[in-house]
Parts: C-alpha cells; sequence; structure tokens
C-alpha cells in the first residue's frame, strides 16, 4: 500500500505480464533501479501475481541489512554487544520500520550498501582475499542497481576502506573490488539511457525528456520548503535517535581531531543535549513550545531523550582502553558524509531518502552508545544495562508503525489497532489486508474496479497507484482541458496532498472555462464529453463515468 511501492510496483507487473523491460511510460525514475522490480516481475511471472510474494522479497533485504549493521557495529571495541544495541536502533527507526517489506528501494539500497561495507570492511583473510574481492564486487554491483544514490554511498566506502594500516593493500583488495561492481552498475545505467535517448547524468538523476517539466518542478519546491526544516531538525533516524545521533556525531568528530576518549565525551553530552532542542528551534522557530525529541506531543521521544541524559554524561567514565577506535569512527563518518551530502542537496523533505548512509550511521551512533552502555557500568552495572532496555523499550514502541498498517488520510498511523481489527484470517485475505491497512486506498481501488468493469476503455488519473492494479488499462496523466479526457472511459481525481505551499497550488494550469482540473466540481462543466460523477469519498477521490468518449 505504500505509494511509490505501487508506482514503481506496476513495471514488475508489466514484466510478468508482458515480458520484456521497455514499455510506455516506464521511463529513468525506473529503469535506474531494476534490482527490485526487476526480479519482482519475474517472481510474479514464474510464480503468478501475489502481492505477498513482493513482501517477501523485499523483507529478505530488510534481514540483510539488520546482519550487516549488526556485523559493522561489531567489528570495533563492543563487539557483539555494539553490534546487537546497532540493530535494535534500526528498529527505533520509523523509516526502517515501515519500507522493511513495502516494496520501496530505501531499504534494498541500504542493504546492498551495508552490505558491500561488512565485506569491505572485514578483518583480512589471505587464504580468502580473491573469494571476498568477488563478493565485495557483486555487492557493489547490486547496490547500483537498487538505486542510483548508493553510489555516493559506495564513494564514501572507497575512501574509508584505505583508513587504517598498509592502506595500498587495503585499496587494491577492498577499494578496487567497490569501483569494479558500481561500474558494472554503471554499463546498465550507460545502455538504457542510451536506449531513452538521454544523457547519463539525466537518467541517473531521474530527469530528462521523459521527465516533464512539472515533476521536477513540483520536487525542486519540496526541496526547498522542506530544506531547513528537514537538516536543522535533526530527525534523520527519526524523532527518537536525535540526541544519541547528535552526541554520536559530536563525538565522532572529535575523537577522529585527537581528542581522548573522557574529552570528547565530557564535551560531547552536554553540547548534545543543548544542540538537541537548539537546532530544531532554529528549523521552526516561533512555535512558543518545546520542539524536537523534547516536543510535548512526543512523549516517547520525550522521555526517551530524558533518560539517555545520565548515561550519556557517564560516557566519559569509558575506559579508553574500551572505548571506539579512531579508525572505526573516521571509517563512518568517511563513509556517511557523501550520501548525507547529496540527500541534503538532491531530497531532503523525506528522511528515507537517507538510506545509503544508513549503516555508518547506525553504527556510529551504536559505538557512542557503547561507550554511554560502559561508562555508566564503570559506576554501577544496572545503569549500564539501563542503556539497552531504553534502546528496547523505543525499539518495542516504534513497532507502532510497522508496514505502515493502519494509515489514514491525516497521516496517523495505528498498525496496533489494524492487527487487531485483522485478527488471523485478516492477513490471508487481500481486500481484508488492504482496508486494514490504508482504508482510503482500498476504497480507491474497489472504486475503480466498479468503474472499469462496466466499460472496455481505459482510466486516466494522476494518482500512479492505480496502474498498480490495471498496468495495462490505467494512464497517468493529470488533463488539464475537457477535451484532452475524450479518449479515455474513466477519470479519476485524487485529493492527495502535494506538499506544496498554497501559493504553488494557486498557479497549477487552470482551464480555459474556468476552474482547476484538480477540483472534481470542475469537470462536471464539461460538455464534449460528459463526465458523470460515479463514485466519491470526499476529500479523498471523486471517479467520473466519461460519456461520448
Amino acid at each position: 500500500h505504500a505509494t511509490d511501492a505501487l508506482i514503481y510496483g506496476r513495471w514488475s507487473r508489466l514484466i510478468a505480464l508482458d515480458g520484456g523491460l521497455h514499455f510506455d511510460g516506464i521511463g529513468s525514475g525506473y529503469l535506474h533501479r531494476p534490482l527490485v522490480y526487476v526480479v519482482q516481475g519475474a517472481l510474479w511471472d514464474v510464480l503468478g501475481f501475489h502481492e505477498w510474494i513482493g513482501r517477501v522479497w523485499a523483507l529478505l533485504f530488510a534481514v540483510v541489512l539488520v546482519a550487516s549493521v549488526w556485523r559493522i557495529a561489531a567489528g570495533d571495541r563492543g563487539g557483539a554487544l555494539a553490534g546487537a544495541i546497532a540493530a535494535a536502533l534500526l528498529i527505533c527507526s520509523p523509516d526502517v520500520v515501515v519500507g522493511a517489506a513495502a516494496g520501496l528501494t530505501d531499504v534494498p539500497v541500504a542493504a546492498t550498501v551495508a552490505l558491500t561495507g561488512a565485506l569491505a570492511l572485514a578483518p583480512p583473510s589471505p587464504r580468502r582475499a580473491a573469494l571476498l574481492a568477488l563478493g565485495i564486487a557483486v555487492a557493489a554491483a547490486l547496490a547500483g542497481l537498487a538505486k542510483p544514490s548508493a553510489f555516493f554511498a559506495l564513494a564514501g566506502l572507497v575512501v574509508a576502506v584505505a583508513i587504517g594500516p598498509d592502506p595500498r593493500a587495503r585499496l587494491v583488495w577492498r577499494g578496487l573490488p567497490i569501483v569494479a561492481g558500481a561500474a558494472a552498475a554503471l554499463v546498465w545505467d550507460a545502455v538504457q539511457a542510451s536506449e531513452l535517448g538521454v544523457g547519463l547524468a539525466s537518467f541517473l538523476q531521474g530527469t530528462g525528456a521523459d521527465v516533464s517539466a512539472g515533476v521536477t518542478t513540483l520536487y525542486e519546491e519540496l526541496n526547498a520548503q522542506s530544506r531547513g526544516s528537514f537538516i536543522a531538525g535533526m530527525e534523520w533516524l527519526g524523532p527518537y535517535l536525535v540526541l544519541p545521533m547528535l552526541f554520536g556525531l559530536l563525538y565522532a568528530i572529535a575523537r577522529v581531531a585527537g581528542v581522548r576518549h573522557r574529552l570528547a565525551a565530557t564535551i560531547a553530552a552536554p553540547l548534545a543535549i543543548v544542540l538537541s532542542w537548539l537546532l530544531p528551534f532554529l528549523a521552526d522557530p516561533g512555535t512558543g513550545q518545546a520542539v524536537g525529541p523534547w516536543d510535548l506531543d512526543r512523549p516517547v521521544a520525550v522521555v526517551a531523550s530524558l533518560a539517555l541524559i545520565v548515561p550519556l554524561v557517564l560516557a566519559r567514565d569509558c575506559p579508553e582502553d574500551e572505548a571506539p577506535t579512531r579508525a572505526h569512527l573516521a571509517r563512518m563518518l568517511v563513509w556517511a558524509l557523501p550520501p548525507a551530502v547529496a540527500w541534503i542537496a538532491s531530497a531532503p523533505f523525506q528522511t528515507r531518502y537517507l538510506s545509503p548512509a544508513w549503516a555508518p550511521l547506525y553504527a556510529l551512533v551504536a559505538a557512542a552508545l557503547w561507550t554511554a552502555l560502559r561508562g555508566s557500568a564503570a559506576r554501577r552495572p544496572a545503569l549500564g544495562w539501563a542503556v539497552v532496555a531504553i534502546v528496547c523499550a523505543v525499539a518495542f514502541f516504534d513497532l507502532r508503525n510497522l508496514d505502515g498498517l493502519g494509515s489514514r488520510p491525516d497521516g496517523s498511523i495505528d498498525a496496533a489497532r489494524t492487527i487487531s481489527a485483522l485478527g488471523v484470517s485478516g492477513w490471508f485475505d487481500p481486500d481484508r489486508a488492504r482496508a486494514g491497512a490504508d482504508p482510503s486506498l482500498a476504497a480507491l481501488r474497489d472504486a475503480g474496479a466498479d468503474a472499469l468493469s462496466a466499460t472496455d476503455g481505459r482510466l486516466v488519473s494522476s494518482d500512479g497507484r492505480l496502474g498498480f492494479y490495471w498496468p495495462d488499462r490505467v494512464v497517468r496523466a493529470e488533463p488539464q482541458t475537457c477535451a484532452a479526457v475524450r479518449p479515455y472511459a474513466v477519470l479519476v481525481v485524487t485529493q492527495a496532498a502535494t506538499g506544496l505551499t498554497a501559493e504553488r497550488e494557486r498557479r497549477l494550469t487552470p482551464d480555459a472555462t474556468g476552474g482547476r482540473a484538480t477540483d472534481p466540481s470542475f469537470w462536471p462543466r464539461c460538455r464534449d464529453p460528459r463526465l458523470r460523477e460515479v463514485d466519491e469519498r470526499p476529500g479523498e477521490f471523486t471517479v467520473f463515468a466519461i460519456e461520448g468518449s
């Protein structure tokens, strides 16, 4: 039921129905992320179309992500316990919990990047060096085929593997395989860009002749509106991890700069506490209330942040010889930097687009929390385990966001309510499960099914989700005039939130006869052809039958 999973999943459906890769409406935004959707289409071709097959395919990447991040974090001081903290931190992130089996590409690109890193940063093994190099190259290629944003993370990883003893050998046996795998993925991109007749850069960015200027403008405005609030708000890993992420970043920077552990932790803890309030306040001034993780409307974030203050202050008591190594912290910072900068520059309006940087960021936060655990335990063992308890409690609470179940038009999510309503049998009934997961989408699909069953014609709508259910009968477009709908039999107008300002909404193209084409009240005024309303869900969608088309 995730919007982008349905929009891009239409490509998988077409592959399963017709074979091949190239179809009308399938441009660079689809073709530059083949790993998830081409394999999903092949699975549906062989096994038949069942949405749960796509879900299982997506869930496999989540398993790889958790295992790989665990391995990366466990590769330094703190060992398996630091790895377990990193794995639990993943579940503290709504983006991970919502997208784990959603059929989106955010978790797959994070997983393949993390797998590449876990292999590239593994301890040296002379007897298996060639086999390990091959595994690194394959993982890097898969990352590049998952989503183009992986290339920034792979670039950072190449630099990161050179940090440490014998950098030349590390670059040859670890760095070059990453470059080779990325190059193999770029060959696919170059071939597909040539097929579409666009430049490679435009293809990787998802722009070019096959992408409308309106879509490009939309994303530019979303970026401009959200860049300050999303970046300074510091909820990069979700609202529950603002304080530990700031502590981890400040601590790592100080350590890499040569500061000893005790002084670095002594500086980072109070500074992180202040910045966890100040930065969100600067991002959204004038609210007159607590912001960021201190927003009283989010009590779990407040309680978790308060509970972590003492352990973070006590992190200074972690013995120097048990603190994270500078090399490990430097690798995580260098690895995370390029994808984080790319996210800030290109798509900060969605924190899930930061996913190529998840592996190093979560490993970095886990390393910092390890010092809090060890420092607290130096005072009293129970205090150390309190850090683990806090992280586990937040992770358990974040399961309320599981798969985005129970989504409502107002943006609220209540997975527990949906799971309770579905019981056991509901999970095996696609219609009931869809209605429980997203009632608005389920009603829209049912209305579209009823409308299409009454005609042999095609449906036109700007809502790309409908193309997933009827891939060969739905055209994604936003007609602006009465004449523009004449080739179709059904029109669906949805009132989905655009994220645009009211000023931008007012500049939407008006029809010559008055009114806006995005306003359902406009269409009944058409005379050639005539449009008759056949279904409606106020504030969500309206379905019209096009008569005389």
